[in-house]
């Protein structure tokens, strides 16, 4: 049953949503479908275009149809189903009259892949309705976008609940309606990405209750702010590299950890330092500093690295007699901010920020990522709700086989940690993989399978094995190309919209493509058409390979596979695989994994093949457009320079006055140039620097010009006020920023 609360009279949001009409036919449709997976998708859907419009994946049109839009909503056995849907100033309904809001979108009918038959718009007075964010929040013109697991995670009442779901299963979709369910006056939440923490903004801004608070935060962010604004004494790349530095001349003296460096820093961050908690909870005893006691560490990891745990202490040992700095300040400035929260929560002292005591529900999105430490800060500071009023509500989303980060993650641990300081937690499960085609959820599926060559303590729990929603198309290609080959691919693919390269390691890659690949961690939590992954055999071969050292190599051997699966559940229609000169033993191992037992394995093709196949698809510059506005997007937080070169790719795509192909759809020029401006203005404003090649860009100024092309001229002067602002010092900085709040006043609406 619906909550009645959420439709009091005068129910309004914080920001104004985007005006979604529904053609009488589409709700007719959708009525017909209200219990079929397509329904829900549908209703899904409509929500996404009130929140972001711009994260929605679709086709375009051509023909009598060009200026429809088509966003598939799935479907089982070859019967898949579209969406078909307009933007208010798009072709189809600005030719035929249709007036509404300039942001207004329009949702004409539900079809069946192959019909294409011309559609005509209607008209806006008597064929579409209006569905204000009440309607879309209940269940009288579409049925309920939550699957039923998502339903009970989101309705109970349990004051710790853990959500468990597979890659793409819809974790974040489901803790966002458990935390606008939970009611709290005050909810904060949590996540690593950037780019998932803005649509999370954006979700509790355009369609929840503007009378509750929504605060929303990365989990370095989170930990500064409940400070005060500390931050790390180090930069985490280059704290690594200062751990190899400092231990290289000593390397003989490691034992078995000789000759990896990186695999003993990542045992210290999981185990050694990211386990030490300020008070004993479940599991973790107290620890007086800022790494584990020594004989609990010995306890926790000999049973996994037997003799290799001394030789970790004994590592400690010699770093700590370099310097009298705490090891974590020096090493792991994550971890050491971590400890202070721990420590300012633990003895009630001033330093931690006031208003993070008073949040009622505390939701956190891949939990997987957090060392123990990092956990007991947040299950501290639920614990600490203000006023007696009990913890606060726990909400946690995770999948313990999808770390990106070295914390060693187990749900056991976070269990115990639960029942000794909040209470026993509900379990909750998302079994279906809902982002992924068939083909490409088989091969994340098997992916699974390679945790058996790790000794059964250091596997991940549970079963890896999703269920597949979605039988729409797909493709997956392999490629095996010399190395003299592999730069001008690269090169090539790097250009292509909506493809993103990940690779595990980048450094035998060339230098010139390096601004454009994604590592797992940066890539975690986005989604792409397509993803290449980049010398993928030879992590295969090291996973592999029982000739790798089993005291040392666990925990590199866990994350491996963990950012494989991560890696592998990004793209939502093709998935490349691209290895440099690989051996026979490699393309063997390759060819197996991303092709089913039953069938032949998949054998390489060459790096013009490859691109010949990606010629093939011929897009409609349409689609192109969207796919550089979503890389943007979702690059900008990650790949600056990436994110820069796609806004501006896709204005070179829009054509200029007089070319054959120009766009000329109104509502996408404008859309293309906003993009720019977008991107140029949160570059700026965080001052992220691009690099010398891209010239040194005043990027306000490149940022109002973009507005001003999108014929948005009091917002460019709000921009450029801004960028004034920001590089002014002293009385007239002052002065300066006066003038922009005036500014940004009076382009409010804009």
């Amino acid at each position: 049953m619906t909550d009645p609360i959420l439709f009091e009279h005068g129910f309004r949001t914080t920001r104004p949503p985007r005006p979604v009409y529904c053609h009488q036919e589409f709700l007719d449709k959708l009525a017909a479908r209200r219990t079929e997976s397509v329904g829900k998708r549908a209703s899904l859907m409509l929500q996404r275009m009130a929140v972001d419009i711009s994260r929605l994946h679709y086709k375009s049109t051509t023909g009598l149809n060009r200026g429809w839009r088509r966003s598939r909503l799935g479907g089982s056995s070859g019967s898949h189903f579209y969406a078909w849907w307009a933007p208010a100033n798009a072709a189809p309904l600005k030719d035929a009259g249709v007036q509404a809001e300039s942001d207004a979108i329009f949702l004409r009918d539900i079809r069946h892949h192959d019909d294409h038959a011309p559609l005509a718009p209607g008209h806006s007075a008597n064929d579409y309705l209006l569905l204000t964010v009440p309607d879309l929040r209940g269940s009288e013109y579409a049925p309920e976008p939550w699957t039923s697991s998502q339903a009970r995670f989101a309705r109970s009442h349990g004051t710790a609940r853990i959500l468990k779901g597979h890659p793409g299963s819809g974790k974040t979709t489901a803790l966002l309606h458990a935390a606008d369910s939970s009611q709290a006056e005050r909810v904060l939440y949590l996540t690593f990405s950037q780019d998932l923490a803005a649509l999370a903004r954006d979700y509790f801004d355009r369609f929840c209750s503007n009378t509750r608070t929504f605060t929303v935060l990365t989990y370095p962010g989170f930990l500064s702010q409940l400070l005060g604004g500390q931050t790390g004494l180090a930069d985490p790349a280059e704290a690594r590299a200062q751990f190899r530095r400092d231990l290289f001349k000593h390397q003989r003296s490691l034992g078995v950890w000789s000759n990896h460096i990186d695999a003993l820093y990542d045992e210290m961050y999981a185990h050694l330092i990211g386990a030490a908690v300020p008070e004993s909870a479940g599991r973790f005893p107290k620890a007086e500093r800022m790494r584990l006691p020594e004989n609990a560490y010995r306890s926790q990891r000999t049973r996994s690295l037997g003799s290799a745990a001394d030789s970790v202490l004994e590592a400690a040992r010699r770093l700590e007699r370099m310097s009298d700095a705490p090891l974590a300040d020096r090493y792991f400035p994550e971890l050491a901010l971590a400890w202070r929260a721990a420590q300012a929560l633990t003895s009630g002292s001033r330093q931690v920020e006031s208003t993070f005591l008073d949040y009622g529900c505390i939701a956190v999105d891949e939990v997987q990522d957090l060392t123990p430490l990092e956990a007991f800060v947040v299950l501290t500071l639920a614990r600490r709700y203000s006023a007696g009023r009990g913890a606060a509500s726990l909400l946690l989303a995770g999948d313990e086989a999808q770390t990106v980060r070295p914390t060693d993650f187990e749900w056991a641990w976070l269990n115990d940690m639960l029942h000794a300081m909040i209470g026993p937690p509900q379990e909750f499960k998302l079994t279906a993989n809902l982002r992924s085609p068939r083909r490409i959820a088989d091969v994340v599926n098997r992916v699974w399978d390679l945790y058996d060559y790790l000794h059964k303590q250091d596997r991940p729990s549970g079963t890896g094995y999703a269920e597949i929603d979605d039988d729409g198309p797909d493709q997956i290609l392999y490629a095996a190309v010399p190395r003299a080959e592999l730069s001008p691919l690269l090169s090539s693919l790097s250009a292509h919209e909506g493809l993103a390269l990940i690779a595990f390691d980048k450094e035998n890659l060339p230098s010139e493509i390096l601004p454009f690949v994604l590592s797992p961690a940066e890539a975690k939590g986005l989604d792409f058409h397509s993803i290449c992954v980049l010398n993928g055999g030879s992590l295969l071969r090291h996973i592999v390979d029982d000739r790798a050292s089993a005291a040392v190599d666990i925990l590199a051997r866990r994350l491996a596979i963990d950012q494989l699966r991560v890696a592998l559940s990004r793209p939502t229609e093709r998935l490349l695989w691209i290895d440099a000169a690989p051996e026979a033993a490699m393309v063997k191992e390759v060819g197996r994994l991303l092709r089913p037992p039953t069938e032949i394995a998949l054998h390489p093709i060459t790096a013009e093949a490859l691109l010949t196949c990606l010629e093939e698809e011929d897009l409609d510059l349409e689609d192109r457009l969207q796919r550089c506005q979503k890389d943007a997007r979702q690059l900008l937080s990650v790949k600056p320079d990436l994110a820069w070169s796609r806004a501006h790719q896709a204005v070179g795509l829009l054509g200029l006055p007089g070319d054959l192909n120009r766009v000329t759809d109104p509502a996408a020029r404008d859309a293309t140039y906003l993009l720019l401006a977008e991107v140029c203005f949160q570059l700026g404003f965080r001052k992220k620097s691009l690099s010398p090649e891209l010239g040194r860009l005043d990027l306000y100024q490149h940022a109002a010009e973009a507005a001003r092309s999108a014929r948005k001229f009091l917002l460019a002067s709000a921009m450029e006020a801004v960028g004034a602002a920001e590089q002014s010092q002293g009385q007239d900085r002052l002065n300066r920023i006066a003038f922009a709040v005036q500014e940004i006043t009076q382009a409010r609406e804009e």
